[in-house]
């Protein structure tokens, strides 16, 4: 299966799902800002997200919400996030 690059799958690929979508990533490490310009390229930069994962390798957990300046580690399958835009008013 090809990754969101169109390239071919190789050994190091984790398959997550945003907003119901599977998404194919080369790596384990997660950003804040990553799910939220897979979910809505080219947004208003002045929008906010709220990201929302479960199933995935965390201190605290395997499930809760990242702020700006937070990552976190993905599982090789199964991990998820729920990203909603939301612009400053």
């Amino acid at each position: 299966m090809p990754d969101i690059n169109g390239n071919d799958k190789h050994d190091k690929t984790y398959e997550v799902v945003i907003n119901g979508t599977p998404y194919d990533l080369d790596d384990e490490v997660v950003t804040y800002e990553a799910p939220g310009a897979l979910a809505f390229p080219g947004h208003d930069p002045a929008a906010i997200f709220t990201v929302a994962y479960k199933n995935a390798i965390a201190a605290h957990g395997g499930s809760g919400t990242l702020v700006a300046g937070e990552s976190v580690k993905v599982k090789k399958k199964g991990t998820s996030f729920d990203v909603r835009l939301t612009t400053r008013s």
